[in-house]
């Protein structure tokens, strides 16, 4: 078994993982939804949601940097020096996701998530752009199908901001609705709908992504 099988399964594991995981938090947000849940519950659900929500903001850390590696075979320019700094990046944003409090409201927590949204959103416009560029008009990458996923992969980010920020909407709320046996208010509704759908987005990217990486149609 060479390292190129072995990053193949890394490569796959971190798709499942992510794919799973997000699967996991969408039908964790979803039951929290429910009129039938108590209060006390539905705050223990919530708080699970989150929880479990590092599993695959890990595995998305995680996937341009491997996914690059891989695509060293398949023409991209992304080597040496460069593909060691998409790795020390990808360290640093897994640090992140490990240490940003998305329930936190100082000043340290709102700067770690400024600063870790930027990131993601950067890494998803090199990603859409330099995908869009080689597969319309540049020469470096041989096959259009892995700009085609690049572009896509691009996309991504969108979509984990937007669950982010549901999940970061829900948590000033958690402890009422966890103390008393009320309804669950508006605005928890309304972050649990917003993350939900898109959780659903991010599937859409995610199969298309995999789908034209197994069948390369272009």
């Amino acid at each position: 078994m060479d390292f190129y099988t072995i990053l193949i399964f890394v490569h796959v594991l971190l798709f499942a993982g992510w794919f799973g995981g997000h699967l996991g938090v969408l039908a964790l947000l979803r039951q929290a939804r429910s009129a039938r849940l108590d209060p006390e519950h539905r705050g223990f659900t919530l708080r699970l949601a989150m929880r479990i929500d590092r599993i695959p903001r890990t595995g998305f850390a995680l996937t341009p940097a491997v996914g690059l590696t891989l695509a060293r075979s398949w023409g991209s320019p992304v080597i040496g020096p460069w593909l060691w700094a998409v790795w020390a990046v990808t360290l640093v944003w897994v640090a992140f996701v490990w240490t940003v409090p998305r329930e936190s409201e100082t000043r340290r927590a709102r700067i770690l998530r400024l600063a870790e949204g930027t990131l993601m959103v950067l890494a998803g416009a090199a990603f859409l752009a330099y995908g869009a560029y080689q597969l319309f008009l540049g020469t470096e990458i041989t096959g259009k199908w892995l700009a085609l996923k690049m572009a896509l992969f691009g996309l991504v980010p969108l979509t984990m901001l937007e669950i982010g920020e549901g999940m970061h909407r829900m948590r000033p709320a958690l402890d009422e609705i966890s103390a008393a046996r009320l309804p669950i208010p508006r605005e928890i509704a309304r972050a649990i709908d917003v993350a939900s759908f898109a959780s659903l987005v991010l599937y859409g990217l995610l199969i298309g992504a995999a789908f034209i990486g197994a069948t390369k149609p272009i």
